[in-house]
């Protein structure tokens, strides 16, 4: 792909907002393929502490140029590729999502953003801001979207608002944005007409940001200012310090002319979830029984093996359509490398005791010897569950 003024008014003028993104990215990194490669490597045998705190160092450099190739390797995995860099990608989304297992002062797991599905926010940690973990977050979400992977989901619409230049007027808040369940209860008692029980503590928190005490006439006005002081005042410095990681890594040119693409980068959880006909729809089903001989793949028509891959693809089948959403991430991380399904994800009907992925070529291989679902059921959820810890080695 040439790097050239048409590509750049395709991902412009593009209909859909993900082809749009995908143009974009890919010129990025075109223009930029001659440049020193980013290394990120991690060694896998080490505790989750030294892994989380290898990704966390690598993302927080200055100065680095985020659209040079990138160049992943597990240290104490056998595997190397592309699916290498799609397992890191996943990787980084993961921990964002779940916490690094990094102590900065307050607790053993940190947490960048807090708060309730498709509500969260950033952190009011002092700790986090000093560390600048907020930009480290802003660079590991640019720079996974410029190599597909998935997206951060669940952020709080209000945030979004305000990191893509919003006012604060029309700042869509919600008491569900407020992770500060004291607040909450602050606010939800002056939204009434009922007699403030706790005035103390009330009058304390209005001292506290500056506000004038409650009274008769002033009482939803206050709780209105009270939850835009605690979702968004108290977290300017992290969402600017957050913007700031964003737009290092090349993309903000695309979100600022393209806002129908803001939402891919940042989805309603429900929105990111895979569902199974998403990956169905995907699938290159197998004819024939495949072979590995002296290294190559070698297809076998005989009609009699037709039965056992009729038989094991169904069992696929069944066990896609039936699996929660987190069986569908964890397959989809072991057989891609990360939780995005490709146009094509071939399955391929082997000799073989347990289920395999090639993920640099998106190719599943399932044993042909399963003769009961229960088993297939079991061996597979063993060998998807390996996939945060390497890639199918049990």
């Amino acid at each position: 792909m040439e790097g050239t003024e048409e590509t750049t008014i395709k991902w412009r003028t593009a209909s859909d907002p993900k082809q749009a993104g995908w143009l974009f990215s890919q010129d990025l990194l075109y223009s930029d393929r001659e440049s020193n490669s980013l290394f990120l490597s991690m060694d896998i045998r080490k505790d989750k502490e030294e892994q989380d705190q290898t990704l966390v160092k690598f993302y927080k450099r200055d100065n680095v140029k985020w659209t040079s190739p990138l160049l992943c390797k597990l240290q104490g995995d056998v595997a190397t590729g592309s699916g290498v860099n799609r397992h890191m990608m996943s990787t980084v989304i993961f921990k964002l999502m779940s916490g690094f297992h990094i102590n900065l002062g307050s607790a053993a797991i940190t947490k960048i953003f807090e708060g309730e599905p498709d509500h969260l926010t950033p952190s009011v940690s002092d700790g986090l801001l000093d560390n600048d973990m907020f930009a480290v977050a802003g660079r590991m979400i640019g720079h996974t979207f410029l190599h597909g992977g998935p997206s951060f989901s669940g952020l709080s619409p209000a945030i979004v608002h305000i990191l893509f230049g919003g006012s604060l007027e029309t700042t869509p808040v919600t008491l569900r944005d407020c992770p500060d369940l004291d607040i909450r209860d602050t606010v939800k008692m002056l939204e009434g007409d009922a007699e403030l029980k706790d005035i103390d503590a009330v009058h304390q928190l209005c001292l506290s940001w500056e506000l004038p005490a409650p009274n008769a006439t002033n009482r939803k006005w206050l709780s209105e200012k009270l939850l835009l002081h605690a979702v968004i005042e108290r977290t300017r410095p992290q969402i600017n310090q957050f913007q700031k990681g964003l737009k290092e890594t090349g993309l903000w040119s695309l979100l600022i002319h393209r806002r129908d693409v803001i939402p891919i980068l940042f989805p309603r959880e429900s929105e990111a979830q895979v569902t199974p006909q998403m990956i169905l729809d995907c699938i290159i089903w197998p004819s024939s029984i495949t072979f590995i001989f002296e290294g190559y793949r070698v297809e076998d028509d005989d009609e009699s093996d037709v039965v056992d891959v009729c038989r094991v693809s169904g069992y696929l089948k069944t066990f896609i359509e039936n699996a929660s959403p987190a069986e569908l991430k964890s397959l989809m991380k072991f057989w891609m490398g990360w939780e995005v399904p490709a146009t094509e994800m071939r399955v391929e009907i082997v000799e073989a005791p347990l289920p395999t992925a090639l993920t640099c070529f998106e190719n599943l291989r399932l044993p042909r010897h399963y003769t009961l679902y229960k088993t297939f059921d079991e061996d597979l959820c063993a060998c998807i569950s390996t996939s945060y810890s390497g890639f199918g080695c049990i």
